[in-house]
């Protein structure tokens, strides 16, 4: 418990965030050789490098010693760099440790509200009325609930801990780096995912899709001011502009090589052309990290592809109004404020625009013959089956279960009675429990502030239901599939970058049966397994509702599919996504998603 305590004490150590490097014309100059008395920027391939050797350290320490008296020496050392300089430097290294050390993982990391509650306050902007024209400059305020989401921001902040750029130290030799398989297909998917469920969110009130930030010269008409200890606003009107040592067109430069390898195929290392047969080298490469093509040279802003991702937060970082003096960049130089700003997603939206260049240019359709054997159907009458209504996707809202509160309560069980059995053919409206509209709300969560103050701070949240699926096996044998749930708005559902997956799990199907599958939604995979906030499991919606649709698709459980199965490629010339409909293992329904006020 002691070492717990410990962990947790210096993890949540409120320390000021210092300003970055001057130069003596009042530049912000964050590219000077990286020290620990310098303000920790996780975005920099070079701070990332100090961090994760210092995580290393820790390593080498837990090893000499392992157990209980390793971690107390972990944390001796870590308490004693922590009184020097920027505390950030160790705070970060110290969650990589428990994330990726045997040993570490006794310990726990603190959620962001608890680390650094100062840092997930909510700006509190005024709000544009909402019957203003939602493509005018500051209507971006209306989706500050959703950028500013304590989960939201937290989920991001875990992820670049568990997946430093730097790649992470291994345990049983910490001075050699190692990088999760697939890190750069999780990196795409990771943003992609978000910006779905973001610009399904700017539906909801009317506004158009992010706009890719890929022009370097134009003025950037949104500013936004968080009012976080430690940030400085960005006023609205600025171009992007380089930093000393590394002007803006370095950074232009790096992003037509990017664009160019996607659109032919190729990567340049030296004089010699790698063929990109998969998106994990060129998300690398564009990221970048250590799987880049750039091999040592990685780290160098200036190599051949550069540092096009993290440079961007950085240069967007820094961002400042032309007076201010006070050396603190903006919000997006940190994980864990980065997504509060609308240019997140402007900029996540370039990134990945390079990654969508390479999938739709070189990779082909996706090859349907090792689908299951299995059957959901899309209608149960005579006659041409009217689109999206499939009877074997049933939904129920958890109050409406009898019993669905109780910890024993069997939803495998109770699905089989009501939509099983003799109500195989029932259709959805003759089950009272049944539901064809989701809800959401705005709820509130509770925020102590170090000086012992507490906030009420409002987020996205939705009633809990539950998901019945009646699916038929013909075969004389069982059948291990995997049951994918995605989400898209009606209004996006032929664009492939727009559906949000909610669910994926592994079943396996009696042999000759039908059977209901039953799913809460609090078992929910991207909750559990990506770490996505439960909270915002569905977008908003409407008041008088959005018009979306739900898919489930089973594929083949034996199968270790591409993440983003099957919208991660495109169709095959002349098929429509609705087309996926006609086969038998795909049904689709039509919901309506409320927004209620509270």
């Amino acid at each position: 418990m002691e070492l717990h305590a410990r962990a947790r004490a210096l993890l949540c150590r409120e320390s000021p965030l210092p300003p970055l490097p001057m130069t003596p014309r009042g530049e912000l100059a964050p590219l000077a050789p990286p020290s620990p008395g310098q303000r920790f920027l996780p975005f920099l391939p070079s701070h990332q490098e100090q961090a994760v050797s210092l995580a290393a350290r820790f390593m080498e320490l837990a090893n000499a010693r392992p157990g209980e008296a390793g971690l107390a020496a972990v944390l001796d050392e870590a308490e004693q760099r922590a009184s020097h300089g920027d505390a950030e430097w160790v705070k970060y290294a110290l969650r990589v440790f428990i994330a990726h050390h045997p040993e570490g993982r006794a310990l726990s990391v603190p959620p962001l509200v608890e680390r650094a509650p100062h840092l997930v306050v909510p700006s509190q902007r005024p709000e544009l009325p909402r019957k203003g024209n939602p493509g005018t400059p500051g209507a971006e305020v209306w989706l500050d609930y959703f950028r500013e989401d304590t989960g939201l921001n937290d989920h991001i902040d875990t992820w670049h801990a568990h997946y430093p750029a730097a790649g992470y130290p291994d345990p049983a030799r910490p001075q050699r780096r190692l990088l999760q398989d697939r890190r750069g297909e999780q990196f795409w998917y990771t943003h992609q995912q978000l910006l779905a469920r973001y610009d399904t969110e700017r539906l909801a009130f009317g506004m158009p899709r992010v706009v890719p930030l890929s022009d370097y010269a134009s003025p950037i008409n949104e500013g936004y001011d968080p009012q976080l200890p430690g940030f400085a606003p960005r006023p609205a009107g600025l171009s992007p502009r380089g930093l000393p040592g590394y002007d803006i067109t370095d950074h232009a430069t790096r992003r037509d090589r990017l664009f160019t390898a996607a659109s032919s195929g190729l990567l340049w290392h030296g004089d010699s052309p790698i063929l990109l047969d998969s998106l994990e080298q060129l998300a690398d490469t564009a990221e970048s990290n250590r799987g880049s093509v750039d091999g040592e040279a990685w780290a160098d802003p200036l190599g051949p592809y550069g540092s096009h991702h993290h440079l961007g937060h950085v240069l967007l970082a820094c961002l400042t109004g032309p007076r201010d003096r006070t050396g603190l960049p903006g919000v997006m130089a940190s994980p864990a404020t980065a997504a509060r700003d609308p240019l997140f997603y402007r900029w996540h939206r370039h990134v990945n625009d390079i990654f969508d260049a390479w999938q739709s240019a070189h990779l082909p359709p996706h090859e349907p013959s090792d689908t299951p054997q299995v059957r959901m159907r899309k209608w149960l009458g005579d006659g041409t089956a009217p689109a999206h209504q499939s009877p074997d996707i049933l939904l129920c809202m958890h109050r409406d279960i009898p019993g669905a509160a109780s910890p024993d309560f069997d939803g495998q069980r109770w699905g089989e009675a009501l939509f099983g059995g003799d109500n195989w053919d029932s259709p959805p409206p003759a089950f009272s429990v049944t539901t064809h509209t989701l809800r959401t709300h705005m709820a509130q969560h509770p925020v102590r502030l170090p000086d012992g103050r507490e906030i009420l701070k409002p987020h996205l949240d939705h009633d809990p239901f539950h998901y019945f699926f009646r699916v038929e096996n013909p075969l004389p044998r069982e059948q291990k599939v995997t049951v994918r749930i995605y989400l898209a708005a009606d209004a996006f559902a032929e664009d492939r970058r727009m559906w949000m997956e909610l669910d994926t799990f592994v079943h396996t199907l009696g042999p000759s049966r039908r059977e209901v599958i039953h799913r809460p939604t609090r078992l929910s995979s991207v909750v559990h397994e990506r770490g996505w906030p439960a909270h915002l499991l569905l977008p908003r919606g409407r008041h008088e509702g959005l018009l979306v649709r739900l898919m489930v698709m089973l594929t083949d459980g034996e199968l270790d599919l591409e993440l983003g199965y099957p919208f991660n490629r495109p169709f095959p010339p002349g098929q429509r996504i609705a087309d996926l409909t006609a086969r038998p293992q795909v049904a689709t329904r039509n919901l309506w998603l409320h927004h209620v006020s509270s």
